[in-house]
């Protein structure tokens, strides 16, 4: 049986869903601008229209919303009933018209909201809860965080003026430390220094931070984790090789 883990003194859920709640808010102000043809338009995830990435945006409210029911009941339900029924849901639903997507994403987040109610009522947020059938299990404190990067970075994929310059501190200082954790443990990710300017702090990935033998990597923390995520080109940001002089930016992995 897997252990629960201790959850981290930092976790603060009526913050997370303050931001939440703000993230939502900001898009669908973003997407009531958009006209139908403009949902068929790419997005800046490879082979999905703006369509696909909000039908998956409010999927994910509701798979999300039942590992938060998980927690509240005890009743052990996935996030999804499979990988390809999910996929299957957002094809399904990208081809809608916009006053269909935004009456779902805010059905979807209204379902959300109070699955999120429940389970900061029964208050076990140490609760292990699976994505699908014998997936790795996440503890239930981890939802919030996954449901605001849903917002924020897909957002940004709708290429339609929200960019990683509009993220928070607190979102960006999140996600940079656990995105720097994630590519330190997969094995196709680059030795880097990152140097973040307005920190004046270098961090290593898979690499002492004081490691002159490595390139780093510098600019604004924005900038960084949006290059990182796959979600910026990465404009901004200047590598230094140890030969001395600029290089190329690093090649990375998928984010996904």
């Amino acid at each position: 049986m897997t252990e629960s883990p201790a959850i981290p003194a930092s976790f603060d859920a009526a913050a997370d869903l303050e931001q939440i709640t703000e993230a939502t808010a900001h898009l669908l102000t973003t997407v009531a601008e958009l006209t139908d043809e403009e949902l068929r338009q790419p997005s800046l995830c490879d082979g999905w229209t703006r369509g696909h990435v909000l039908t998956h945006i409010a999927r994910n409210a509701d798979g999300l919303s039942n590992l938060l029911n998980s927690a509240a009941t005890g009743e052990v339900t996935p996030m999804y009933e499979s990988n390809d029924k999910r996929n299957a849901d957002i094809e399904a639903g990208s081809s809608r018209p916009v006053a269909e997507h935004l009456a779902d994403l805010r059905e979807s987040a209204g379902r959300f909201a109070e699955a999120f109610a429940g389970a900061q009522a029964a208050g076990h947020w140490d609760t292990l809860v699976y994505r699908t059938v014998g997936a790795e299990p996440i503890s239930a404190y981890e939802v919030p965080s996954k449901r605001l990067g849903e917002l924020l970075i897909h957002h940004v994929d709708l290429d339609a003026d929200f960019t990683p310059a509009h993220w928070s501190d607190a979102f960006t200082d999140d996600w940079f430390a656990n995105t720097l954790e994630r590519f330190g443990s997969r094995a196709d990710t680059p030795a880097l220094r990152l140097d973040v300017e307005e920190e004046d702090t270098v961090y290593g990935v898979k690499a002492d931070p004081e490691d002159k033998a490595v390139v780093v990597v510098r600019g604004p923390k924005r900038a960084l984790l949006g290059w990182l995520l796959g979600r910026a080109s990465g404009d901004g940001l200047v590598a230094v090789i140890p030969a001395g002089g600029r290089g190329p930016l690093p090649k990375l992995p998928s984010w996904g």
